[in-house]
Formats: structure tokens, C-alpha cells, sequence
């Protein structure tokens, strides 16, 4: 077949081979576009040099476009990978401005570079590319293409569109049914989130997770495979559990307000109680409603169900359950030790930037240094008889959605931004997922007291106590239910005293972890995991 390339398509797929177009590309054009981009995470920090260290050619109607790893390496001594497709459109060819890294001249002619996910042709390349699952192999190097079982009767291409809903990935719609989403950020192995939802879609039979539907990995060598992507199924769904949390918090405060009723008045449980909604009495479940306290149930059952089943395999050896030991105590206490002192370290280089009641309880946790450090360091493995298993790891809110009919799917399986994919793969206790769940809760009671949208009458301090024994029947509803369904099912995960102790440390992790994005993105909300800190500490 004779070559139908036009002029510029020719010179394009030459280019790579010019080192000077390289290198202008790797210092140049890219550092520039990626960092007007969501999802290149570190515009905060200095690089000292950029490098395309991996590139594999994908043909698109006989257009050759780029699979491309840039490798970063920064000044303060880490390296990181970030992904991205590359290809070259006529000038006249209307894209999303997302899309648009450069213009240049190829064949005589102007043209477009571009980040080809935003290329329609280019979309139906690679969702082609995927029910066919076809590799693609240049050298030792090797990108492969997987369909799943939901895409096991290959339904042709119909639509495609990037969506915005994303920051740190990019995920494309497909037939309205799928998402396809394109890791931005590689790791020198399989990224948790794709081995999560498969083993639950594949393997187990938790259902409130998106199925998969496929995935592509480039696999460098036989030491080190990249995640690339994943593709899931659409989940129908009426918004993210946080959005409607808030609002039956916003309700429940209405409430106390046309009801007139004594905030002192109202039922206080204590912290980690196991509660029915039966144990509530009659006027405190009217300022909750029974509407809330079945969703609260049914997220625990969804939760508990999602660790019974990455419980449930006891043989491969990613997944199989196993004890408490001296190597993983070191490892925690050698994670959170170091993640604390850089969270002492960002406290005190802001509080000056902090006022009231968050600089106050900011210097309390300053002062408590060495009482917080001390219970991290008290962490005993010999008291603990429960399992650690694989999971959710970043678990809160946000990372599940409601559905038309009330019910909790589970989302996003990558695990903490901050940590290592090896450390996203540790296994840990399946109480720090519920400890994610308990913070959120505790997140969205401060949210709504400080949305300045909510004009309240009643005093702050009136506003605090009602939402502390909100939260506190809260949490105890959704523990007797999760723990009532892991104990049917026999999730390992401790008798009461080992699960509150496992609770309580958790939290304190988990809320000292958010003091660094509460810093970094809205200082004003520092008070809450700091209001969090000091009542774990004051217990």
C-alpha cells in the first residue's frame, strides 16, 4: 500500500529522531504546558531537568501519534514520571484549548501540537485498541492492551469526551457507559487502583464497585510494569456522598433551630459506641431523621462488604490476609513519624498566618509534640490479634457515590497521594479505611458550621456541641453496622478493645495528615483536623 502521509505527517513521525527536537520538546515546550495543566502535581517544587525517557508510536488512520513517560528529576533530590499523548492536527482542526501545547511548522504547513486524549480519532483509536487487545512492541519495551469481562461482547465505538471532573488523572467518557482513566502520574508498578478493581470486580462478589472493563500497561521490563490506565463502567449516580452529607447536616442544624430545643438537652453517646438507630431517643432521631441514619447504615454495609471481600482470598499473595508483625510496626512508625515532623514543621512556619481558635488549638499541637509522638511510637503489634489486609487507603466522602435509589458505590482504589505505591500496597488494618470514613463524617459537621452560607443563631460554641454529639450518634451508627457485618461474614478485625484502640490511633493519623492539605489549600480550615487532634488527645 503506497504511503497516503501528508507532508507534515511524515516530517512528524522524523522528528523524534532529531536530538535538538528533543531536547527543546523535554526543556522547553512540555515544562511549559504541563504546568498549565490540573494534573502535573508538583508546580510547587524546583526541577532541575526534564527527559523523555520512554516513547512508543500508536497509528491512528495512518497518523503516528506518542505514548510518551517524561521523567522529571527535581532539586530537592526525588524523581518523578508523568504520561502524556502527543500527536500533530491541521491548524484548522477545532480542539479544547486543554489540548493546545504549541503551533509549528511541519511540511510547509502550521499545525497544531497537541495532547492527543483531547482528539476524537485518537479516543477511538485506543478504546479500539483495547477490544481488540493487540500489544504494541518497539525493542524490549511493550504496551498492552487488556479488555475486561463488561467488554467481552467488544461493543463498537459510538461517542467519546474528556471529562473535567478530575485533577491529578484524565478520564474519558466512552458510549456513555465507561470511563477510561489515564494515569498522569506513573509509578514503577501496577497502580493500586487498577489491581483493587479488578480483584473486586473479577474475583470477589462485592458489587458496589465499578466493574472493569480493561486497562492499558507499559511494560518496561520484566522488573517494572506501568499502569497506563483503567477502564471501568459508568456508575449512574446523583453525586458524591459528601455533597448529600452536607446537606443533611445543614438539616439537621435547621432543625435545632425551629424546634427551639436545648442543645444541652440533646443525647450525648459516647466516642466509639456501637449504636443502633434504636438506642437513639425519639427527639434526637428527629433532629437526625431516619432518612440519614439508614444512609449512614447502608455506607457501612458497603464498606464492611468491600473488606469481607478483599478478605476473602486467602492464597494470592496480594490479597491473602495476614497478622501484625515487627516489620510492619516499623514500617508505620517510621511512615507516620516522618510525615508527623513535617506537619510540626508546616504548623509552625504558619502560624502566623492563623488566627483565634485555629492558632490556638494550632499551638496546642505544637506544644504536644512529644505526647503526639509518643502514642505513634507506643504502637504494640503483640496486642493485636486481628488481620491486615490490601485497602481502599484513602477512604473518606468524596470516594463514594450515591446512587437514584439511596445505595453507596466505591471509587478511586490509588490510595494516599502522598504515600509510595508501595506504601498504597501495605497491608494495613481495615479499620484505617473505617477511620477515613469517621474523620469525614467529623469534616462535614465543620464544614457545615463554617459555611458562611449557613446563617445560624445559635452561638458557635452551641453550634460545636451540637455537632460533636451529632457526630458522635453518627459514628456509632455506622460502627454497630459495619462491625455487625463483619462479624457475620468473619472479617477479621478484632474484638471491641482492639478495634477502638486501632480506631483511635487511625484517627489521629488520618487527622494529622490532613493538616497538610488544609494548609497548603485553605488555611482557614486547618481548626478542623486540629479540633479533630485535640479531642483524640484529650480522651
Amino acid at each position: 500500500m503506497a504511503n497516503t502521509k501528508s507532508k507534515y505527517q511524515i516530517e512528524w513521525s522524523e522528528f523524534f529522531d532529531d536530538h535538538n527536537f528533543r531536547d527543546k520538546l523535554s526543556f522547553d515546550i512540555l515544562p511549559q504546558y504541563m504546568q498549565t495543566t490540573r494534573w502535573y502535581a508538583a508546580k510547587t517544587q524546583k526541577a532541575k531537568s526534564y527527559r523523555i525517557e520512554s516513547l512508543m508510536p500508536f497509528e491512528v488512520d495512518n497518523d503516528t501519534f506518542y505514548f510518551i513517560i517524561i521523567e522529571i528529576n527535581f532539586a530537592a533530590g526525588f524523581t518523578e514520571y508523568y504520561f502524556i499523548t502527543l500527536g500533530v492536527i491541521p491548524k484548522d482542526i477545532e480542539i479544547d484549548d486543554k489540548a493546545k501545547i504549541i503551533d509549528m511548522n511541519m511540511g510547509g504547513e502550521t499545525v497544531q501540537l497537541v495532547d492527543a486524549l483531547y482528539y476524537e480519532p485518537f479516543r477511538k483509536a485506543l478504546y479500539d485498541q483495547i477490544i481488540s487487545q493487540k500489544s504494541i512492541t518497539d525493542g524490549q519495551s511493550k504496551l498492552v492492551f487488556e479488555r475486561g469481562k463488561v467488554l467481552r461482547s467488544s461493543p463498537p465505538y459510538e461517542s467519546s469526551k474528556v471529562m473535567n471532573f478530575d485533577q491529578s488523572n484524565t478520564s474519558v467518557q466512552y458510549n456513555d457507559k465507561f470511563f477510561f482513566k489515564v494515569y498522569r502520574r506513573l509509578f514503577r508498578d501496577a497502580n493500586p487502583d487498577l489491581e483493587l478493581t479488578k480483584f473486586l470486580s473479577d474475583e470477589s462478589e462485592f458489587k458496589n464497585s465499578p466493574k472493569y472493563g480493561g486497562s492499558i500497561s507499559w511494560i518496561k521490563n520484566e522488573y517494572a510494569t506501568l499502569s497506563i490506565g483503567i477502564m471501568q463502567e459508568k456508575i449512574e449516580n446523583k453525586g458524591e456522598a459528601w455533597n448529600h452529607t452536607l446537606d443533611m447536616m445543614k438539616g439537621y442544624f435547621e432543625r435545632i433551630e425551629a424546634t427551639d430545643i436545648s442543645v444541652d438537652d440533646i443525647q450525648d453517646i459516647q466516642d466509639f459506641d456501637f449504636i443502633s438507630p434504636d438506642d437513639l431517643k425519639s427527639d434526637f432521631r428527629l433532629l437526625i431523621s431516619d432518612d440519614v441514619l439508614n444512609k449512614v447504615e447502608q455506607m457501612a454495609l458497603r464498606v464492611a462488604q468491600m473488606h469481607v471481600a478483599l478478605f476473602s482470598n486467602k492464597v494470592a499473595t496480594k490479597f491473602n490476609p495476614i497478622t501484625f508483625n515487627g516489620d510492619y510496626t516499623v514500617w508505620l512508625k517510621n511512615r507516620i513519624i516522618y510525615q508527623l515532623n513535617a506537619r510540626f514543621i508546616l504548623v509552625e512556619e504558619n502560624l502566623n498566618k492563623l488566627s483565634g481558635l485555629a492558632k490556638e488549638y494550632a499551638d496546642m499541637f505544637v506544644g504536644k509534640r512529644e505526647e503526639i509522638t509518643t502514642q505513634f511510637l507506643a504502637f504494640e503489634e503483640n496486642r493485636l490479634n486481628s488481620s491486615r489486609i490490601r485497602i481502599h487507603g484513602d477512604l473518606h466522602l468524596g470516594q463514594i457515590l450515591m446512587t437514584e435509589d439511596d445505595d453507596f458505590f466505591i471509587i478511586d482504589y490509588e490510595g494516599e497521594p502522598e504515600s509510595t505505591i508501595r506504601d498504597r500496597k501495605v497491608k494495613q488494618t481495615p479499620l484505617k479505611d473505617v477511620a477515613g470514613m469517621l474523620r469525614s463524617f467529623h469534616y462535614a459537621v465543620y464544614a457545615t458550621i463554617f459555611d458562611e452560607n449557613n446563617n445560624y443563631s445559635l452561638p458557635r460554641e452551641e453550634l460545636f456541641e451540637a455537632g460533636e454529639k451529632y457526630y458522635r450518634a453518627l459514628i456509632g451508627v455506622f460502627l454497630n453496622k459495619y462491625v455487625e457485618t463483619a462479624m457475620e461474614d468473619n472479617l477479621d478485625i478484632g474484638y471491641a478493645s482492639e478495634i477502638r484502640y486501632l480506631l483511635k490511633y487511625h484517627l489521629l493519623e488520618k487527622a494529622v495528615y490532613e493538616i497538610g492539605y488544609e494548609l497548603k489549600a485553605r488555611p482557614d480550615w486547618v481548626i478542623i483536623p486540629l479540633t479533630g487532634i485535640k479531642q483524640i488527645l484529650e480522651e
